[in-house]
């Protein structure tokens, strides 16, 4: 995707997350308010699972330009889909 498409889908992601922050009420809605905390602790984790990934998994050490996604919510969705490549995924012909 062009980087004006994930500028877009980082945006919404941040907009939705916003919304159900701020709207959900947990006696009101009980099932959606915990699945909502099951998608908060993704957007807080996922960022540094992605400077694990590149850092530690791939032994990577240099910073890149790129990197500055780790500080917007929802930026590490642009890394999962465009640079990581799971570890079977690294040693298969293909």
């Amino acid at each position: 995707m062009r980087p004006t498409h994930w500028v877009g889908v980082i945006l919404a992601a941040n907009v939705l997350h916003l919304w159900m922050f701020f709207h959900l009420n947990p006696e009101t809605y009980p099932l959606a308010t915990r699945v909502f905390i099951g998608i908060h602790a993704i957007a807080c984790v996922s960022p540094f699972w992605m400077l694990y990934d590149w850092f530690v998994k791939s032994g990577k050490r240099t910073w890149k330009t790129w990197m500055w996604l780790f500080f917007v919510p929802w930026g590490f969705l642009w890394y999962y889909f465009e640079k990581y490549r799971p570890a079977n995924a690294k040693n298969s012909p293909a």
